[in-house]
């Protein structure tokens, strides 16, 4: 199998919004302000997934004060959760690469390069950005117990090597990323992503570390202990009841073909 990318022109940002008005507008700043390497263009694709904050007030503040950068703007009429936010984010990318920015202040845009370097390199076709691969892991000890635990029994299911697959930071060949069968609605998403890419045994898999500035329940983190259960549920639904055939639209899609 062939290299699946051999030049990167634009990448595509996806960022999920759900009552993040206190953080969105600082994080379009960042995002913008990153220059990718390479001159690679940045596609950003917001999805307001029905806020009731000001959320959507703060995005279009932003489009308005800064036109010069261009943003696409999808707002859902009703809150359908993360999996499903970026599954309409993903179906309106265009970019050769996709990587998904949460709208919170945990992560630090001016880290995509890093992100990118083994694509550029062809090193690898995935890579995520890891919290854990630094000597200090940041976070509160029970959440890094419990991320610890999940990548663990999602390395034993699907054969993966990795530090952390809750990482949001994933940089994914779109036309893979579109041509997955996602149906998670919530949290979910995540083992659920990693499963099925884990299926497509050619890809070439990488991890870089990454700063991570994790903020509280009472700063507005969404993510509890249910949603815990509901990754190990995944992480055996989809790693060891779904087989590709059932994860994957079309494999023909997987040959990239080069286009000037």
């Amino acid at each position: 199998m062939p290299p699946l990318l051999v030049f990167m022109k634009k990448l595509s940002i996806l960022i999920p919004v759900f009552n993040e008005c206190k953080t969105i507008y600082e994080v379009l700043q960042k995002v913008n302000d990153v220059t990718l390497i390479q001159n690679i263009e940045k596609e950003i694709v917001v999805i307001n997934d029905k806020s009731s904050d000001s959320s959507l007030q703060e995005i279009k503040r932003y489009i308005k004060n800064f036109p010069q950068h261009p943003i696409l703007l999808i707002n859902h009429e009703i809150n359908l959760g993360k999996g499903a936010t970026l599954r309409t984010g993903i179906a309106k990318a265009t970019g050769d690469y996709t990587i998904i920015q949460d709208a919170d202040l945990e992560l630090d845009p001016n880290e995509y390069n890093n992100i990118l370097m083994p694509v550029l390199e062809q090193t690898a076709n995935i890579v995520y950005g890891s919290r854990f691969l630094k000597k200090k892991k940041e976070g509160a000890f029970m959440s890094v117990l419990a991320n610890s635990f999940l990548t663990k029994l999602a390395n034993f299911v699907f054969r993966t090597k990795i530090t952390d697959m809750e990482t949001c930071y994933k940089l994914i060949p779109t036309h893979i990323f579109q041509a997955l069968i996602l149906v998670e609605n919530r949290f979910g998403f995540e083992p659920e992503i990693t499963a099925k890419l884990a299926k497509i045994r050619y890809l070439k898999w990488a991890e870089v570390p990454i700063t991570y500035n994790p903020r509280s329940n009472v700063q507005g983190k969404k993510i509890g202990w249910k949603d815990g259960i509901r990754a190990m549920f995944c992480i055996f639904r989809y790693g060891w009841f779904w087989n590709a055939e059932k994860s994957i639209k079309d494999s023909s899609a997987f040959i990239y073909v080069h286009k000037d």
